[in-house]
């Protein structure tokens, strides 16, 4: 396909092709190259660029389950679940569909027979509160407005969700529509519906396991995993209520209820003797909302799960299990300000989990390995606390009232400039660093080629969106978070994402050339790459410790 002179040149300096490019005086930066080639080139290698850095900020709020799948259409959102495709005009964001989905998966008819008969349903109650909140915020007149999260909405939105993820991954079992439908079975099947959402994220496949009376103990439901098909048999039980007051957790009526509950749901779970048991403990204490507390609850709850794990069932001591803890507050205090949640994974007889024991760093990545399901299951939890506000994956900082995505400079962008001497210039963008209320841009002058450095200024919004998202947000798909000095397994998950896509023969290379790694030769590939990502985590791990020792402590003198 060949240029006009006179077309635009596809470089984009917004000069004709003629004086650009195809100036025959001027140097190419392909002279091998047709410039259609150079063209195509440059445009995949933005739009791979660009897709990865938008992948990375949607990963941040939606988890690396399925994306949410949504395009605008002839003025209609589109959204599907699953196999299932929902549309309307009315939704500007992600928790506008949820109310909608929550209302379709319940039911219409339900609902109004519900509330016709004026049915006790903490649903309804939810709702009306909603409603009345919507009113008193100026919401509901087709713009995006924020308010702060109370503890009721957190209730709808978070039941909404869990049903959305269930149903997007996997389906939504029939017998946990019916509990959540009945009054006297809602609470424990809600407590249930935000577990198995997490295990839908996470790459399980869901089934119910009581689904009819029988004489022979059964978990509430069967997770398998996806990935190493291990099947858990999960029970998930909720305390409906506190007799001793939980305005102090340190005292003593608390501590003696609080112990008695955790033992009693521990000995319960063990005497149905599961395959493969995964206990989920909620408390819903009503006052629980700093980190600090919960902190106190963690510590009490395991020692309390430490002198259980002492218990016997008919003359043998309990099966080894994981056992999950969780305090959802404005499930218990429905008027809390925000949604505060916690949780923390504790194990009963599994000497190998890599937490909580000194362990040789090549057996805790060995151990990390082999109860991935358990820690994917565990980031599944913290994704699903944190609802999307947008359907593409767009900070909600940068939506405009209408619920618009406002677009921010990209790399790989011509801009309008001031160069270094106050003349206005086409910046051509190749890098960016954003440092508060501004970011630096690298790029270079499309009409001379000189490259410079530029400060931008950035609004508010974009401010906010960079430091919570990254430098994603300008298609910067190498930002990334710093990795916790704390966490070896933070960093071996990086050094294995990094080895993903190395070749056979790139890894054999490796290993040739590296006297410490050539006595492991001969690995399959999935095997090299988890050998060379343990060798570098250990290797980076000994060093930071050593560090740590060397450097002088707070108040030593150097």
């Amino acid at each position: 396909m060949k240029i006009r002179r006179n077309a635009p040149c596809p470089c984009g300096s917004g000069k004709k092709y003629k004086r650009c490019c195809g100036d025959p005086a001027k140097p190419k930066a392909f002279p091998a190259m047709r410039p259609n080639e150079k063209m195509l080139e440059a445009r995949a290698r933005e739009v791979l660029r660009a897709h990865n850095a938008a992948e990375k900020v949607r990963q941040q709020q939606q988890g690396h389950g399925k994306p949410i799948i949504s395009v605008e259409h002839s003025g209609y959102r589109i959204v599907a679940v699953g196999n299932t495709i929902f549309w309307s005009k009315g939704w500007l964001v992600f928790p506008d569909f949820l109310y909608y989905f929550l209302k379709k998966s319940l039911g219409s008819e339900w609902g109004l027979s519900s509330q016709e008969n004026n049915s006790p349903h903490p649903l309804f109650r939810w709702l009306t509160k909603a409603n009345e909140y919507a009113a008193n915020h100026g919401m509901g007149d087709g713009k995006v407005r924020a308010g702060p999260i109370v503890g009721f909405v957190a209730c709808i939105l978070h039941l909404a969700y869990a049903l959305y993820l269930i149903a997007h991954h996997d389906a939504i079992p029939k017998r946990l529509l019916r509990r959540l439908r009945d009054p006297a079975t809602f609470m424990p099947a809600y407590y249930e519906t935000l577990v198995a959402a997490a295990f839908a994220v996470a790459g399980f496949e869901i089934k119910n396991a009581e689904t009819k009376a029988t004489g022979q103990p059964t978990p509430e439901f069967r997770a398998r995993s996806k990935t190493s098909g291990k099947v858990f048999e999960v029970e998930a039980k909720r305390k409906d209520r506190w007799v001793a007051s939980t305005a102090d957790v340190n005292s003593d009526d608390f501590k003696r209820e609080h112990e008695r509950y955790v033992r009693d749901q521990i000995y319960n779970a063990s005497r149905k003797k599961l395959k493969n048991p995964l206990f989920w403990l909620e408390l819903s204490i009503p006052t629980l909302t700093s980190e600090s507390e919960w902190r106190t609850i963690a510590t009490l709850t395991k020692d309390i799960i430490e002198d259980a794990a002492r218990m016997t069932i008919d003359g043998q001591p309990i099966a080894p299990a994981f056992i999950v803890v969780t305090n959802n507050t404005f499930l218990a205090n429905e008027d809390v300000p925000g949604a505060p949640a916690f949780a923390f994974l504790e194990t009963v007889h599994i000497a190998d989990y890599p937490f909580g024991r000194p362990v040789d760093i090549e057996a805790a990545l060995e151990s990390y390995d082999k109860h991935r399901d358990i820690f994917w299951m565990m980031d599944a939890w913290r994704t699903a606390q944190e609802i999307p506000v947008t359907f593409d994956g767009t900070p909600p900082e940068l939506l405009s009232p209408d619920g618009k995505p406002q677009r921010v400079v990209q790399i790989g962008d011509t801009i309008l400039a001031p160069d270094q001497h106050g003349k206005e210039i086409a910046f051509r963008v190749e890098e960016i660093s954003s440092m508060g209320d501004h970011a630096m841009l690298v790029g270079h002058d499309q009409a001379t080629g000189e490259r410079s450095m530029i400060s931008y200024p950035l609004t508010e919004g974009e401010a906010k969106a960079a430091a919570r998202y990254t430098d994603a947000i300008f298609g910067k798909p190498n930002a990334s978070r710093k990795l916790r000095e704390d966490d070896p397994f933070d960093f071996y998950d990086w050094i294995l994402k990094g080895y993903a896509e190395t070749t056979p023969e790139q890894l054999a290379k490796l290993f040739r050339e590296d006297a410490n790694l050539s006595r492991y030769e001969g690995l399959s590939p999935d095997q090299a790459r988890v050998r060379l990502a343990r060798e570098y985590t250990k290797a980076m791990w000994f060093r930071s410790q050593a560090a740590k020792e060397a450097s002088p402590q707070v108040g030593e003198p150097e």
